[in-house]
């Protein structure tokens, strides 16, 4: 799974999101129901700005475009915009966005014994056992993924 930067600076190094403006949008005061409709309020609770909802870290906080099909499993599809932060310490059974040769990819991060997996999330996939000296990089924890359904 290759993944583009959604948003770059001149010389195609990724912008933290601490760098874009902030987006506000109205937070209606009912629930949706996934079932039958309920009757509907319309009522404005309070405006949210997605920023709060999605960073925790903005100055280290990048936003990457899914191409390929290595994390389908994990329902993260080519298309997709992943929230990456580096802030966080990655941990067993995160994504993570990894450095492999230089290119960027997604994998699931697994630690068996001292060994550290890179597990595909689709199951025609080998998994890569990180071995001493291997030119991988962990760039950081996917916290979101975010889908357009309909444009």
């Amino acid at each position: 799974m290759r993944i583009s930067r959604v948003v770059m600076a001149p010389g195609g190094m990724p912008v933290p999101i601490s760098t874009l403006i902030g987006l506000r949008i109205p937070l209606v005061g009912q629930s949706v129901h996934a079932g039958f409709p309920s009757p509907a309020d319309d009522f404005i609770e309070d405006m949210v700005d997605l920023n709060d909802v999605f960073i925790e870290h903005p100055a280290a906080t990048y936003l990457w475009r899914v191409v390929g099909d290595c994390m389908i499993d994990a329902k993260v599809f080519p298309g997709d915009v992943v929230v990456v932060d580096r802030a966080y310490t990655p941990r067993h059974r995160d994504i993570v966005l990894v450095f492999m040769g230089g290119d960027p990819t997604l994998k699931r991060i697994k630690r068996r014994g001292g060994a550290m997996i890179l597990h595909n999330e689709n199951a025609t996939l080998p998994d890569f056992t990180v071995d001493q000296g291997a030119e991988v990089e962990v760039w950081g924890v996917v916290t979101a993924t975010l889908r357009t359904l309909r444009k």
